[in-house]
């Protein structure tokens, strides 16, 4: 599949400041591995078109995938993202 670039949206970036340090990590693992192009917990969002989300433990980082590209939209825990 090749190397995957990744970008955070404004919000997602604020989101993933404000995670604490063990999942900022844990996120970090999992970006690395779509950016390589390995496995991950990936799964799409129904309803919406090219929306996908991945689960680091307790939290959910919903994407929208483009070409090459990844767009982290949203970081946030079950009850909360998907609203």
């Amino acid at each position: 599949m090749g190397r995957l670039e990744i970008e955070f949206s404004k919000r997602a970036t604020k989101q993933y400041r404000k995670l604490p340090q063990d999942y900022k990590t844990l996120v970090d693992a999992t970006l690395t591995k779509f950016r390589d192009g390995l496995p991950t917990d990936l799964k799409p969002i129904e309803g919406e078109k090219d929306v996908y989300r991945v689960r680091v433990g307790k939290y959910r980082l919903l994407f929208k995938r483009r070409d090459k590209t990844l767009l982290i939209a949203k970081i946030g825990t079950r009850c909360d993202i998907y609203k």
